[in-house]
């Protein structure tokens, strides 16, 4: 498959690149600083440009099969650059999108204690998630949302357990960077996560 790959120089989307270049799969990735994706593969494009922007996402969809955004970012860059996604892959006729989230984001799955203190301390990232989340939900994508647990930079394990609905969370429930990229790299070329959230931890 074709994956337009949105954060690719983070520390979770690097790995999502280089496991799906590894699977045999074609990437783009769509990056504000191209000289800091080192990757080198036949089978990469790389293409310069904001996810917040619709043209240069429109670029970057030709071809796509789906997409995979680990982006982060202050402000509203996840709400914008989903709005973005949303309407570029209407007009490339892409379905298929799977984005990174977090845990905390599920505030009703957290203690009281833990949601004040993540509140204070992320209430615009939470904000910011929670919007771009919603506008996926009103969409008529194929879309999949991805609640990880706290992310290490541990070698991957091979083992991600889904979280069963109304499960509390955890700061005790962590996962690799490197399990999640396999993950979500799996549920965007499947469709058996389709318009759904899903909870995963290591």
């Amino acid at each position: 498959m074709n994956l337009l790959v949105l954060g690719a120089t983070g520390r979770t989307g690097r790995l999502v690149v280089e496991q799906a270049l590894a699977a045999g799969h074609t990437v783009t990735a769509l990056v504000r600083s191209p000289e800091k994706l080192t990757t080198v593969n036949s089978n990469l494009r790389v293409v310069a440009g904001e996810a917040t922007d619709k043209s240069a996402l429109s670029q970057a969809l030709v071809g796509a099969d789906a997409v995979i955004s680990t982006l982060g970012g202050k402000g509203s860059v996840i709400a914008d650059s989903t709005q973005a996604i949303v309407a570029a892959a209407h007009e490339a006729g892409v379905s298929r999108v799977v984005v990174l989230s977090s845990w905390l984001v599920e505030r009703d799955r957290i203690d009281a204690v833990t949601r004040l203190l993540t509140g204070i301390a992320m209430g615009p990232l939470i904000k910011d998630k929670s919007a771009g989340e919603e506008a996926l939900r009103r969409s008529d994508l194929e879309w999949t949302i991805v609640y990880a647990s706290i992310l290490t930079d541990g070698p991957a394990s091979g083992s991600v357990a889904v979280v069963p609905e109304g499960t509390k969370r955890g700061m005790s429930q962590k996962i690799s960077r490197a399990d999640v990229a396999t993950w979500m790299i799996q549920a965007a070329t499947s469709d058996q996560q389709s318009r759904r959230s899903v909870g995963i931890t290591g």
